[in-house]
Parts: structure tokens; C-alpha cells; sequence
């Protein structure tokens, strides 16, 4: 039960080290059955007190425990960071195979291969009185690759005729073994980028940045900090990276030591029949999704001067090798576009067909992988986006709209309000093109902020409104859409002109040159808006900057109202069908 106001009267207690998560603090609080008062014990303590109520009746101990981050004191100065910063034991990585294999040359990881099978080869031979020879994958004394080779019905009698075809087979033979050489060097070129990316960035991250943000937040500093937010799922990424590398290790050594290695062979096993790498790619995505509201957070971060110090403290760390924290933070989204560079050099290495589509089948499932995560960076840009747009566009309400229109007084209030304040924002909808252009309804031009959807059109007049936050990813990730004026630019609002319009009913006709000089209208075209029963309802006339923007916009226009007409035919139209007409028999 909680702990409630009382009168302190008596007992002891006694605290101990807390080693929850950084976000659990010490309640101060009083104990109901008895009004014990429990003193402060501090942000990094639990409080266990003996009540005497609850002793006599239960005999059992009363634990006072509140989860509350915001309560939690801070730093006053920071030589106390300096101090706990001092303290902090690293955290080390090191597992005993990667670490032996890291960073070494094909040739010398399989000398060392041929040297401890020679001693297993050695002491084998010793215990049994016998010897054996192990044959190695790139010197096998077996037929050549091409020692069935035939050829033809060329028939080479002479001596000359005979060397120059041993000669050209000899020539055929040494490219086949280079290039097989240079496919099993790209393999593990592969293996070394996974592992060096492990030691070099991901454990670089987590156990110089991240584990000591969280060992200095269970001292009371940086609390202000939220390392799932800044370090996204790394803890996830350095897990399944570490079980691929070691995977892929194993799956070489085992296919060197079993006398006939073959690189697809273990791309197969590691790309295709293990979930190793699925696994992985999940958790990339997850990451890189995160990875532009991380940047945003880290600069609100650096406003803080614990922090700064922090960050200072962890990158004087040598593991850093002079990188800063946005640098390692990006490593992880530059790193998923290595693999298909190195499975292509490896594809085109491959002579045998079989072995070259399966190659290519994996080649592809990585392309997919990097085409799928491209899809869902635009749409969350496009869903923030949409966002964007909803909070800062006002919808008049109908007396507005029409000032002249009676409405009766009861229904005035619930009228104040348009039911469609939520209509921007759907899962589906994608921004198409956005921008400003010139009104001329009322014969003088005037400004209006318009923006195609893939369904409808929006027109809208800037209003000045306050200050709003920008946006994680459309500030920072470039926009499709466009490149002039945004609706969250400056701090305006944006009030809804008239109403939307549907992308079916309206007609949109070019102004030509001859029609614009002869009526004063440049850089014009012209919005026909009808209605469901195919009544002309208004008509809206628009001017662009220029001829090339005017341009743009008529492209845009024409091809998305087309887009949705066929989308319309194949989905809203697909099922109703036209009866066949009766007549007299």
C-alpha cells in the first residue's frame, strides 16, 4: 500500500545500492499503519523500513518504491559529473574467435587453417604410425576445372598445335582459379565489414556512449536524457549483428574443413536457409526509421551542459578513433548499403549458372530489403507531413462560408464546429505537389497555398497564427513534394478556401498564350468544378510565377487526376455493373 502523512515516532532503517534501471528513485513518504516518517535516501536507493504494525501482525517487511524520473534530484555543479564520470569502470567488448579473425587477409586465414589442420594431420599420424594429407580448396591436386574440356573436331597432330593448346587451357584454367579466388576474397571482404562494423561502431556506440549515459543517469546526472530515444534499438542491432558474424564464421571454417568449400554454398546457408540475416535486416530498418528524430533529439541534448560535458568525456575515448556521436549514430544507415555492393562483385565473379542465380536471388532479396526501407522512409516523411498540414489549416464554419445563410439558433452552436477537422490525415493519402499560386475568383489576383493529394485538391489562404514546432523529418529529410513554400513555414495558420476538391470532378484547362494576351491572364489555367450529377458548380482561375512552374503544376495535375480515375474504375466501380435495358416482348 502507499505510504501516507503521519507523525514520526520511531524505528531505524536502512538503505542499500539500487541496481534497477536509472529511472527508479527512493519514495520519501510515511507509513500508514504505524506514521513512520522515512528520511530522504537519495536517487540511487531503495528504502526498506521495518514496520513494527506490520512486523507484529505479519511479521514482514514493508518496501517503499516510487518509479518517478521527473523527481529525481540533479546535478547542482558539474564536478560531481566530473567525479562519477572518473569512476566509471568501461565497458569492453571481446569475444575470442571474432576477435582473432578480425581484420585478417584471406591468405593468412587460410594459412592459419592449413597450419592447424597440420598439427591435427601431425598428431594423428603420430598416435596411429600412418600419415595423411589434407588437400587444400585452392591447391587441390584433383582434375582441372576445365580437364574435361574437348576441342572439338579440330584435330591437333603436331607438336606446335599440341602446346598451344595445352597453353590455352592452361590460360583458361589460371582465370577460372583467380576468379574463383577473388569470389572467396569478396566473401570475405563480407565477413570482415560485418565484423569490423561490430567492434569499430556498434559496440563503440553502446558501450562508450550508451551504457555510460545510463550508469551516470543512476547517479542522479543527465536525466533529462532518454537513451531509448537517441540510441533507437541498438541494443537490438548489436545483438543481431554479433550473432550473423558468428554464423558466418562458423559456416566458413566449416565448409574449409569439410575439403570442399564453395562460396554460395555458404551465402546460401547464411542469406537464404538461416534467419540470421532477416533478422537483421528488421532490425535496420528499425534503426534508420529512428534515426532522424535521434538527430533532432541530440540537438535539443547539446542545449544541456551536462550533457556536453558527457558527450566531450565519452569522445576523448580512444575506441572513438576521433569519431564524433553523429558520426557513429549515421554509421548504422551507411553500412546497410554495403552488402549489395560486395554481393555484386561477388555475382560477377561467378562463372557456373546455377551458382550465378542463386547469388542473384539474394542479391535481390538485399535490393528489396533497401527498396522496401526507401518506401518507408517516404511514407513516414509523407504521414508527418500530412500532419503538418492538419495542425496548422483552419476550416471556416458554415456561417463563414456563406454569411447570408440562415441558420436557426439551436443549431448555431453544433454548427460552429466542421466535422471535418480530421480529414487531412489517413494512412493512405500521399502528397503529391504543394505550392503557391495567384486566385483570380474575385478578378483581382490574390495569394492562396494549394496542395494536390493524390484524391483532392486544397485550396487555402495564409493567415499569421503562432510560432508552431517544426517537424522531426520534414525539416531535416528533403522533400518531393516541393521545393518553393511550405505550410510550415513561419508560424502562419492556413484557412480553408471554400472546400476541397475532388480529383473526379473537376476539368482543368490550359490557358494558351493567345487566350491569356488577349484577356491579361499569364501563366494561367483554369479549374472547372462539378458536381456529382455533372453540374458545373464554380470555376477557379489560377496564375503561377512562371511559365515553367505553370508547366509543373499542369503536369502534376493532369497525371494524378488520371491516377485516381483508374483507381476510382478499379476499385469504388469495379462490382456495379450497367443492367442490360428491358423492352416489350
Amino acid at each position: 500500500s502507499l505510504l501516507s502523512p503521519g507523525p514520526s515516532n520511531h524505528t531505524a532503517h536502512k538503505t542499500r545500492p539500487h541496481a534497477a534501471a536509472a529511472s527508479a528513485t527512493a519514495a520519501v513518504r510515511h507509513c500508514s499503519p504505524c506514521g513512520l516518517v522515512i528520511p530522504s535516501a537519495g536517487p540511487c536507493s531503495l528504502v526498506v523500513v521495518m514496520c513494527p504494525v506490520l512486523s507484529a501482525a505479519r511479521l514482514s517487511v514493508h518496501m517503499c518504491v516510487q518509479f518517478d524520473r521527473a523527481n529525481r534530484a540533479k546535478s547542482e555543479c558539474l564536478g560531481g559529473l566530473e567525479e562519477v564520470l572518473s569512476t566509471l569502470r568501461p565497458s569492453e567488448f571481446c569475444d575470442e574467435q571474432l576477435s582473432r579473425y578480425k581484420g585478417m587477409q584471406w591468405a593468412d586465414f587460410m594459412s592459419s587453417l592449413k597450419k592447424k589442420k597440420k598439427q591435427g594431420t601431425d598428431s594423428n599420424s603420430s598416435s596411429s604410425g600412418g600419415s595423411s594429407t589434407v588437400a587444400s580448396p585452392e591447391n587441390s591436386n584433383g582434375p582441372s576445372p576445365l580437364s574435361g574440356l574437348q576441342p572439338g573436331k579440330l584435330e591437333l597432330n603436331s607438336p606446335s598445335e599440341d602446346a598451344l593448346r595445352n597453353q590455352f587451357l592452361k590460360t583458361i584454367n589460371q582465370t577460372i582459379l583467380k576468379n574463383e579466388t577473388k569470389k572467396k576474397e569478396a566473401m570475405w571482404d563480407l565477413f570482415q565489414s560485418e565484423c569490423m562494423f561490430l567492434y569499430d561502431h556498434l559496440m563503440v556506440l553502446k558501450n562508450v556512449f550508451m551504457e555510460p549515459l545510463k550508469k551516470i543517469q543512476v547517479e542522479g546526472f543527465a536525466m533529462f536524457a532518454e537513451p531509448e530515444v537517441l540510441f533507437g534499438n541498438l541494443d537490438e542491432l548489436c545483438c543481431v549483428t554479433y550473432a550473423f558474424c558468428k554464423e558466418f564464421i562458423s559456416f566458413i571454417i566449416a565448409s574449409m574443413n569439410s575439403g570442399d568449400f564453395n562460396t554460395t554454398d555458404v551465402l546460401l546457408k547464411l542469406f537464404k536457409k538461416s534467419t540470421k540475416a532477416t533478422a537483421l535486416r528488421q532490425a535496420y530498418h528499425r534503426y534508420t526509421l529512428n534515426y532522424i528524430n535521434a538527430l533532432n533529439y541530440l540537438e535539443t541534448l547539446r542545449r544541456q551542459v551536462e550533457f556536453n560535458e558527457f558527450e566531450k568525456w565519452c569522445s576523448r575515448d580512444p575506441r572513438c578513433k576521433k569519431l564524433q556521436l553523429t558520426d557513429l549514430l549515421v554509421s548504422p544507415v551507411q553500412h546497410i548499403m554495403r552488402v549489395p555492393l560486395i554481393l555484386k562483385d561477388i555475382e560477377m565473379r561467378t562463372e557456373d549458372v546455377e551458382e550465378r542465380d542463386s547469388i542473384t536471388a539474394i542479391l535481390e532479396a538485399e535490393e528489396n530489403s533497401l527498396r522496401e526501407l526507401d518506401d518507408k522512409m517516404k511514407w513516414l516523411k509523407n504521414f508527418e507531413r500530412l500532419l503538418e498540414i492538419q495542425r496548422n489549416i483552419i476550416w471556416p464554419s458554415v456561417t463563414e462560408l456563406d454569411p447570408k445563410a440562415f441558420i436557426p439558433e439551436f443549431l448555431k452552436t453544433p454548427l460552429a464546429k466542421q466535422p471535418c477537422e480530421r480529414l487531412i490525415v489517413s494512412p493512405r493519402r500521399q502528397i503529391i505537389y504543394e505550392g503557391a499560386l495567384q486566385l483570380l475568383d474575385s478578378g483581382k489576383p490574390s495569394e492562396v497555398y494549394v496542395v494536390l493529394f493524390d484524391d483532392m485538391i486544397l485550396i487555402t489562404r495564409r493567415k499569421k497564427g503562432l510560432h508552431k514546432k517544426k517537424s522531426s523529418i520534414t525539416e531535416n529529410w528533403a522533400s518531393t513534394c516541393s521545393k518553393g513554400n511550405s505550410i510550415h513555414e513561419g508560424g502562419f495558420k492556413y484557412v480553408v478556401y471554400k472546400q476541397p476538391l475532388s480529383l473526379d470532378r473537376i476539368c482543368i484547362h490550359d490557358v494558351t498564350v493567345q487566350d491569356g494576351s488577349a484577356n491579361n491572364l499569364k501563366n494561367a489555367f483554369v479549374f472547372v468544378c462539378l458536381n456529382r450529377f455533372q453540374q458545373i458548380v464554380t470555376v477557379h482561375t489560377f496564375q503561377a510565377q512562371n511559365e515553367s512552374g505553370k508547366l509543373t503544376w499542369l503536369t502534376k495535375l493532369k497525371d494524378t487526376v488520371d491516377r485516381w480515375k483508374r483507381t476510382l474504375q478499379n476499385t469504388v466501380f469495379r462490382n456495379q455493373r450497367i443492367p442490360p435495358s428491358g423492352g416489350l416482348k
